[in-house]
């Protein structure tokens, strides 16, 4: 019987080259251990086949379900509702950006519950990040994607009204934060690694997970992760410090692997991925030359 139930946020509006990442990442890497996976579809009327729906029954889980939410609903208000409809131990909630970079992923977080004293919220990223000036540095706090909790804590979590990106944010990292909320009732927040480590909050920057050195221990990367990834050698001292306090040190990147991780991450299925991007490249070059404005159209990014 399966303990954990694996939550996937996907939109309508979101490039399918997404969806197709994340689903390459969920077959190429058993979880080592059975799940039920529920997909939390956002814009999709009720008799819409999702993106990449004929896949479903192919998936490593003893259970696929839908669920159908209006895409103006916020990512948490729809993992919230998620949650209450799931009967299994544990939750995880992945969003739209999420993929799996290591096998027995499942099992790692399973582990850490079963292996740590009053563990209470398992994630695959955190940092002390202050939200803003009502949350004080450090902000201890873990990412609200891929993280693992058990279903009747998260479902009995006061999250706030959750109308808006912002509501989701504090939940997140605000002052009465879903980890703040999980440390009050005196259990533990613990990040594990690709490799099976457990880390606790005080050495969570040599988990090597998050914005520090190349994340070499992160086990399921998103757009946040990959910022970093992809970052200058400014922009990482931004995000590293941002995260870590002051004193933390960025390491600059080979210029050649952030290229080819930004390659991989945008155009996961290849040259098929390319030419939308080069048909609009094109577009804007034609307008510009014409002395066209361009266009006001823009891509939605997945939530």
């Amino acid at each position: 019987m399966a303990r954990v139930t694996v939550i996937f946020l996907w939109r309508k509006i979101n490039d399918p080259r997404y969806a197709c990442a994340f689903f390459r990442s969920l077959k190429e890497n058993p979880a080592g251990v059975t799940y039920e996976f529920v997909i939390a579809a956002k814009g999709y009327d009720l008799d819409e086949p999702i993106a990449y729906a004929d896949i479903l029954p192919s998936l490593p889980c003893s259970n696929v379900r839908i669920m159908r939410f209006l895409d103006e609903m916020p990512p948490t208000a729809v993992i919230r509702e998620a949650a209450a409809s799931c009967t299994t131990e544990f939750v995880l909630p992945l969003t739209s950006w999420s993929r799996i970079l290591a096998p027995n992923w499942l099992s790692h977080y399973l582990l850490a519950f079963d292996s740590v004293a009053d563990c209470g919220i398992v994630g695959a990223s955190g940092g002390y990040e202050c939200l803003n000036d009502t949350t004080p540095f450090p902000n201890v706090g873990i990412r609200s994607n891929a993280f693992m909790v058990r279903t009747e804590i998260f479902n009995s979590l006061d999250a706030g009204p959750q109308k808006t990106l912002l509501d989701g944010s504090s939940f997140e990292a605000g002052p009465n934060g879903m980890t703040k909320q999980i440390v009050a009732k005196h259990l533990k927040p613990v990040i594990v690694d690709r490799f099976g480590g457990c880390w606790f909050p005080g050495d969570w920057p040599k988990s090597r997970t998050f914005r520090l050195a190349e994340q070499e221990g992160l086990l399921i990367a998103d757009n946040r992760t990959m910022q970093y990834t992809f970052g200058s050698r400014r922009k990482r001292d931004r995000l590293v410090k941002r995260c870590w306090g002051t004193d933390a040190r960025s390491v600059p990147g080979s210029p050649w692997r952030k290229f080819i991780e930004w390659l991989k991450w945008h155009y996961p299925r290849g040259p098929i991925d390319m030419i939308p991007d080069v048909r609009d490249w094109i577009i804007l070059v034609a307008r510009k030359v014409m002395g066209k404005p361009p266009s006001s159209s823009k891509k939605a990014f997945p939530s």
